[in-house]
């Protein structure tokens, strides 16, 4: 499946701009911005011309995919092409493709609304995962509560941090104590946020053997664990309640957060009514 998530944004004054995101089988492969063509007389022509760049992007990346979909936020664009589509699959060699309206809160398409404002969009090359909300979720606390589960987070750590790079300090605890945080992550800033990286040197280690038997030597339980979203690693979550894990898929997790109160303190504070 080939998917394009394109977005515009008008400028009355000065050059429109078109943001792209193009999608293989739910991966990234391509994200741009790219300037409007001629003089765009209102925020429709944008979204048009933008529905148009979509299509060339799928002449580039289509590889006789069976479907096809082209997402935009504007529902008279998207009408406006859906009238095109028996064409576009003659062109496309009868693939199916579909011109389909998405809210610009989801997160591929607020990430071509992005770049179509001239920002920066990055991705890690892991799949996202659910977050789910453990304030209204009492099988999450009592599990933290009476079952020792591990409960990993990360903590910036000012003193070891500057502004060229920013210091992360890996934390694993049980309801009832810290079982390690002595494993540090130093990460410069620029490129990719350094969540971003700082996740990907995590998910490393925790793919290691050795580390791994480190871990488990300190008694840390690895599966059916969960990664909190704090503060210092909020930039991980998307915009469609998806997050970016520090732990790879090879363990068994969950990622969940406050919505208000990220911190791990207001965590054991509302599981320990269950112990």
């Amino acid at each position: 499946m080939l998917e394009v998530y394109c977005d515009s944004s008008y400028n009355e004054n000065g050059e429109s701009y078109i943001g792209c995101v193009v999608l293989r089988e739910g991966r990234q492969i391509h994200q741009s911005t790219t300037e409007v063509r001629g003089n765009p007389r209102n925020n429709l022509d944008c979204e048009l011309d933008a529905l148009d760049f979509a299509i060339s992007l799928v002449r580039i990346f289509s590889k006789g995919d069976k479907e096809i979909v082209v997402y935009n936020d504007s529902t008279e664009a998207v009408k406006n092409f859906q009238g095109k589509a028996e064409g576009a699959e003659q062109e496309f060699s009868g693939s199916g493709i579909s011109f389909e309206y998405i809210p610009r809160e989801k997160m591929y398409q607020a990430a071509a609304d992005s770049l179509s404002k001239k920002f920066p969009v990055f991705f890690s090359s892991t799949a996202m995962c659910s977050v789910e909300s453990f304030s209204r979720r009492e099988d999450i606390l009592s599990d933290i509560a009476r079952n020792k589960s591990s409960v990993f987070y990360l903590e910036k750590v000012p003193e070891m941090s500057s502004n060229k790079k920013t210091c992360y300090r890996l934390v694993v605890r049980t309801m009832e104590k810290i079982l390690s945080d002595d494993r540090f992550y130093t990460i410069k800033k620029g490129g990719p946020g350094t969540q971003v990286k700082a996740a990907e040197e995590i998910r490393k280690d925790l793919s290691n053997p050795e580390f791994l038997s480190s871990l488990k030597s300190k008694g840390i339980r690895l599966e059916n664990s969960y990664f909190l979203l704090t503060d210092e690693t909020w930039r991980l979550r998307g915009t469609d309640s998806q997050a970016c894990s520090i732990l790879p898929p090879s363990i068994p997790h969950k990622i969940i957060c406050d919505e208000v109160d990220r911190s791990p303190q207001n965590l054991f504070k509302r599981a320990e009514r269950f112990r």
